[in-house]
């Protein structure tokens, strides 16, 4: 039988051994400009979008919280908000790009290869409609298969998801994007990636501030 102290240690020691993945990407396009952090926990994904604003994703829910760091203010957007939102975006982005929403085929492999931010990566090309995309594909990304699961948790939750249904699912690519380039009428967006690895992350990260306000939605605001 173990002792209490020993239970207490092997307790301890299991807290410190789950570390989440943090992956850091550089974005340049549409308005958007710099650095995002992504945090991926067991329930809970947190994106530092912008300086100012960070987005909360409850992931058994779908539930997201949008901090506004300036302000001190944060927004609850239930998920059936959330998913009215990005039907939305998405029709628009569709409408605008002349894209199709059934099934698009798969990204397709050049056969060329290059080193991309370090890494040995492979080109994959795609496209629908007025919308091109360029993929760098890294088939030995260290812990990839962690680091792939993590991605798609990402993308799974919350407003990460509005290209789903005419984008190319890049779960199926074999390996993790180091370098993504998407163009939608003749507007680009490169996402590098610049790190992606298991570190522990303070569970205050997924919390709302104590000092932060909360702003409702318009819908949420009548009695």
């Amino acid at each position: 039988m173990k002792t209490p102290f020993a239970l207490a240690l092997l307790l301890l020691a299991t807290a410190f051994a789950r570390a989440d993945v943090v992956i850091v990407q550089n974005v340049e396009g549409m308005a958007q400009t710099g650095q995002m952090t992504i945090m991926v926990g067991a329930d809970k994904v947190r994106a530092d979008v912008a300086p100012q604003i960070s987005t909360i994703t409850d992931t058994a829910t779908g539930d997201v919280i949008t901090l506004n760091h300036a302000q001190k203010s944060y927004t609850v957007i239930s998920a059936a908000a959330s998913r009215a939102m990005m039907d939305q975006v998405r029709a628009a982005m569709m409408q605008a790009g002349g894209v199709s929403s059934t099934s698009p085929a798969p990204p397709v492999a050049t056969g060329k290869t290059d080193k991309i931010n370090g890494y040995n990566a492979a080109e994959y090309t795609f496209s629908n409609g007025n919308l091109k995309a360029t993929y760098w594909i890294c088939s030995d990304f260290p812990d990839g298969k962690m680091v792939a699961g993590a991605l798609a948790k990402f993308r799974k939750g919350g407003l990460a998801d509005m290209t789903k249904g005419f984008a190319p699912d890049l779960s199926t690519l074999p390996g993790i994007p180091v370098k993504t380039e998407v163009e939608i009428n003749g507007q680009k967006i490169t996402t590098d990636l610049v790190s992606a690895k298991e570190q522990p992350v303070d569970p205050a990260q997924y919390q709302v501030p104590a000092s932060y306000t909360e702003v409702k939605m318009p819908a949420q605001s009548q009695p």
